[in-house]
């Protein structure tokens, strides 16, 4: 009876971290993420909507948007044969193993290792739509 008293607990914790985690997903320092993508990103993808010419797609509105759709970017196949819908777990898998996530990318980014610079970058990401 304890034990069962003590797994529904741990449960029902762990739901509520959870949950407080994802409604926490971002916070109010917008500039971590800015900065993240500046150092990490831009090299290859602009948020400024309209930019074209770069060797990555423009990420201005890609949280919704669906894999290898923007149009006028010459996407691997395997991107645009990945067929989801970018989300903020899937943006963070993606750029944490390019090539883990969607094995046969043209995307030659190695990852980014910090679990937080990842959940920055997807923050600013959402806010540039």
């Amino acid at each position: 009876m304890v034990t069962s008293l003590r797994l529904l607990l741990t449960g029902l914790l762990s739901i509520t971290l959870a949950q407080a985690a994802l409604a926490a997903e971002c916070t109010p320092d917008q500039g971590h993420g800015a900065q993240v993508f500046a150092n990490e990103c831009a090299v290859c993808h602009s948020v400024t909507k309209g930019m074209t010419g770069m060797m990555g797609p423009n990420l201005a509105g890609v949280v919704g948007r669906k894999s290898g759709s923007l149009e006028g970017f010459n996407y691997s196949q395997a991107m645009r044969s990945k067929d989801i819908d970018w989300q903020a777990e899937n943006i963070a898998q993606l750029i944490a193993q390019p090539q883990a996530f969607v094995p046969g990318t043209y995307m030659p980014y190695m990852g980014l290792a910090s679990a937080d610079d990842r959940q920055a970058v997807v923050c600013f990401l959402k806010e540039q739509q």
